[in-house]
This record gives C-alpha cells, structure tokens and sequence, in this order.
C-alpha cells in the first residue's frame, strides 16, 4: 500500500527533471543569443564566458537602426529586412492563390490519378534544397539569363513559391474534401457559379486552413538562407539570415552584432506564433478528417 505512491511520486519527480531538463536545453541557446547581443564586444571574446551581459549595452541594437548611410550597418539591415517582408509577403500571397485552387480542383474535379497527382507535388517539397541549388543555379545564369533574374528578388520568391507549393496544395486538399459538396450545391441551385461558390462559401469555411498553410510559407520563405547565399548575395537582394551572415569578417566576427541581429531576424516569427499559433494547429488538424 505505501509503495505504489513512492513510486507515483519518483515517476512524477523524474519526469519533471526530464521536463525541466529539455526546457534547459532549448532555452539555453536562446538566452545566450539574447545576452551575446547586449554585451560590447569584448565581452564576448573574453574568457570564461560570462552568463550575464557584461559589460551590458544597448549599441548592438541602435546601430541596426542609427547611422543611415550606404554600406553602414543599419542601412544593410533596414535593406535585408525590407527584402524578406516582401519576398516573404509574396510568397505566401502567390501560394494562397494558385495552391488553393489546384488543391480545390484535385478536391472536387473527377481527375485520374489525382492522388498521384498530389503526391507529386508533395514529393517535389520532399526535395532538399541543397540539392537542387546547382540546377537552379545553372538554370538560371545559362538558359534563363535575358531575363535577368539572377540577384533579384523576384527570383527568390519564384523559387521560394516552388518549394512551398506542395505543402499548401497538399494542405488545403484535405481541407477541401472535409467539407461537404452539399453546401456548393445547395448555392448552385441557387443560381450561383462555381466560382462565386467557392469565393463566397468554401473559401471562408478554408480560413483556418488558409491561415495555417499562410503562415507556414511565411515563416519557410522568412527563415531561408541557401537560396540568397547563392542567387541572391548582392545586398540588392539578400534577406535577414544572409546579411547575419555577412557579419562575419575575414579576421573579425562581430559576435555581438550577429547575435542582435539574430534576435531582430526572430522577432516577426515569434510574434507570429505568439498570436497566431492556435490557427496553425487548428488549421492543420482540422483537414485531417473528412466529412
């Protein structure tokens, strides 16, 4: 009788330590981050370590947004942050488009093979990046260069636009099919097109799918840093993680300044989740059953 509550309460003590154990490990780095970027830089070459921000500044943060001038620091930062808003804003924007109506006709359509179909576009967000930066690349510079889109950033969001697409055609498939054909039906005898039955009855009854697979192509294109390393590294171009990237001297590495520029990098994602995580889940879960 005593002894199966001593073992409740070690099980319950080792789990918390295991708890508390994982929560150590994934704040540490952050916490680090976070203190690197308020400390002068010779705080951050000193030894050991400090875990406190010593000596403690706010200079890593107001040179991002001071000394406006071309090639200063904040101007290449102002300059990458503006490059992945828009980048990233329309990326999501074309992805809305053109995957929800491919996913609405693999959905509704009597197509042969659809579900091979889908998987295809599906494999194609299976791909690694790495491995097709090289064709891309090649792609670009030989047999696309009258276009001239190497070092712009409507190639980045082409490219961001075709790795994303899969997902949210993928997503919003499922999404479809769990709600029923009856509604559209019941508009088209109404007098509705299909049109205006999927713009004015499926799309808001989609909202939280489209909200789910909107902001994971948001936080996908926002956090991309191997296609702007390689097609994109002029700073007309170039987005957050390659202009944290483009800290790093030859014999100098500004740790400080790279770590308040990872922090600044982090804020929109985080405020995303922050607010809008509950529709990512809602969003993803809710296409998973159909009706």
């Amino acid at each position: 009788m005593i002894a199966r509550p001593r073992r409740g309460r070690w099980g319950r003590l080792g789990l918390y330590a295991l708890v508390i154990l994982m929560l150590a490990w994934t704040l540490a780095p952050i916490y680090f981050l976070l203190i690197t970027s308020l400390k002068a830089y010779v705080g951050t070459i000193s030894f050991p370590l400090s875990w406190l921000p010593r000596p403690f500044t706010w200079h890593n943060y107001a040179m991002m947004f001071s000394q406006y001038s071309v090639n200063s620091v904040s101007y290449r930062f102002l300059h990458a942050l503006r490059n992945s808003l828009i980048a990233s804003t329309a990326t999501t924007l074309a992805n809305l488009i053109f995957g929800s109506a491919a996913a609405y006709v693999l959905a509704r359509a009597r197509i042969r093979g659809k579900n091979a179909i889908t998987m295809a576009f599906l494999a194609s967000n299976l791909l690694p990046t790495v491995a097709l930066i090289i064709p891309f690349y090649v792609l670009t510079v030989t047999y696309l260069s009258a276009l001239h889109l190497y070092d712009t950033n409507l190639l980045l969001i082409i490219l961001y636009t075709s790795f994303s697409l899969g997902l949210v055609i993928w997503i919003m498939r499922g999404y479809f099919e769990s709600l029923p054909v009856d509604l559209e039906e019941s508009a088209r005898v109404d007098g509705a097109t299909r049109i205006s039955a999927l713009l004015r009855i499926i799309m808001p009854l989609s909202t939280p799918g489209l909200l789910a697979t909107g902001l994971l192509t948001f936080l996908t294109a926002w956090d991309n840093f191997i296609l702007p390393l390689v097609l994109g590294p002029d700073p007309s171009a170039y987005n957050l993680p390659f202009f944290i990237y483009s800290l790093n001297g030859q014999y100098l590495h500004m740790n400080n300044q790279i770590a308040a520029g990872g922090v600044l990098a982090a804020v929109p994602p985080v405020l995303i989740v922050v607010f809008f995580g509950r529709y990512i889940v809602s969003g993803l879960t809710a296409g998973g059953v159909k009706g």
